[in-house]
């Protein structure tokens, strides 16, 4: 064997070693990368869900604390049907405040045809200047419950009334209502 030879026979067991290094040492190294790096996709991606569902839950509960503080105020706009004494007590403060006299009576809760909620039909009989009255009947309809007059009647006081021992703290020209409230009840 020549030297040419020996040196191209060196040569290519060399590259051929080189070559057989290269693909046992370094192409399991770029499998491992490629592996992982895919592996780190996936639980980027899973990072991406799991951030996305907490976002969700996290709006969910806002929204359920704001929906919770609505039904909250809802039920607040019904009257107890079992004891009524909020409803009763806002009237008499409301009469209070407007200078007005009254009478309340109140009804067992009914449901009628046609009604989404049972009411209570409170019956008021009321006494005051024709501008206090206006104003309890505005404060009574802007209240913070879900009621409606109904029936109304309103007469003048005359001087045939005023004789009366009930009336006599009255003037004439002052006016003497009558009417119904529907309540809505729980």
């Amino acid at each position: 064997m020549t030297l040419k030879n020996k040196v191209r026979l060196s040569l290519a067991i060399f590259l051929t070693l080189s070559v057989f290094m290269i693909v046992s040492l370094i192409y399991p190294l770029f499998k491992d990368i490629k592996e992982n790096a895919a592996e780190l996709s996936l639980k980027k991606q899973d990072s991406l869900y799991l951030d996305a569902k907490l976002e969700n839950i996290e709006e969910f509960q806002r929204g359920h604390k704001e929906t919770k503080a609505n039904l909250e105020k809802g039920e607040s706009l019904f009257v107890n049907s079992e004891a009524p004494v909020d409803f009763i007590g806002f009237l008499e403060d409301t009469s209070e405040d407007s200078n007005v006299s009254i009478k309340i009576s109140p009804s067992e809760p009914t449901k009628k045809i046609g009604d989404p909620w049972y009411s209570i039909i409170f019956q008021v009989n009321a006494i005051s200047s024709f501008p206090d009255l206006l104003r309890f009947i505005e404060k009574m309809e802007v209240g913070p419950y879900l009621a409606q007059i109904e029936n109304i009647n309103i007469t003048r006081l005359t001087l045939e009334n005023l004789r009366s021992q009930e009336l006599q703290a009255y003037s004439v020209g002052d006016a003497r209502a009558s009417f119904s409230i529907k309540a809505f009840a729980n």
